[in-house]
């Protein structure tokens, strides 16, 4: 293990250090360009103790998407208070606010299709599923039949795209949530 500071980074510390490396770089790159030799330097150490913490440049692929992953469910928890209402705002909010602040990376992660990497595409069905169960939990759907399940998914793509593409100066954070969580209630709740 390399030596920093004087102390030895544990195997989690270095995979976490790696990792965090690869979700900075997805700003600049969509995940299947960022390019294993510039994360090694970045973190000091040489290519191939990197593939001493994940065996195949898919398998850093992988951690570093489930890690952006997990950063948006984190930032989407289903509150345990309030009303239906209250609580679909909490979620759409925090993934609105999510795409924002992190505009570049989110795009590079999505529209970059996860690199096309078949664990990673899998990790975003994955993620995309948990937000519709999310927004329908939080919404008080309960039981959704396939066809709400499906409406459900394709709203949040929309509210998706309205967040990736609308800016601050077009409409405030707060003004798009609203219109979002309005939009939930006629396209959704309408079937």
């Amino acid at each position: 293990m390399a030596v920093s500071g004087g102390t030895r980074k544990t195997a989690d510390d270095r995979r976490r250090e790696l990792i965090n490396i690869g979700l900075r770089l997805l700003v600049e790159r969509p995940i299947h360009e960022l390019a294993i030799d510039e994360v090694a330097k970045q973190a000091g150490i040489s290519r191939g103790l990197l593939f001493h913490y994940f065996p195949t440049k898919g398998d850093y692929y992988a951690a570093v998407v489930e890690a952006a992953t997990r950063r948006i469910l984190n930032q989407t928890k289903l509150p345990t208070d309030g009303d239906e209402r209250t609580k679909l705002t909490a979620v759409v909010g925090g993934l609105v606010r999510f795409i924002r602040r992190r505009r570049a990376n989110y795009v590079a992660l999505v529209r970059g299709a996860a690199g096309g990497d078949v664990r990673n595409v899998e990790l975003f069905d994955a993620l995309r599923d948990e937000l519709t169960e999310r927004v329908l939990v939080a919404a008080g759907v309960v039981e959704p039949d396939l066809r709400t399940k499906l409406l459900a998914r394709g709203w949040l793509a929309m509210a998706e795209e309205m967040a990736i593409s609308s800016v601050e100066s077009q409409i405030r954070a707060d003004e798009l949530i609203e219109l979002l969580v309005d939009s939930f209630d006629r396209i959704v709740r309408a079937v």
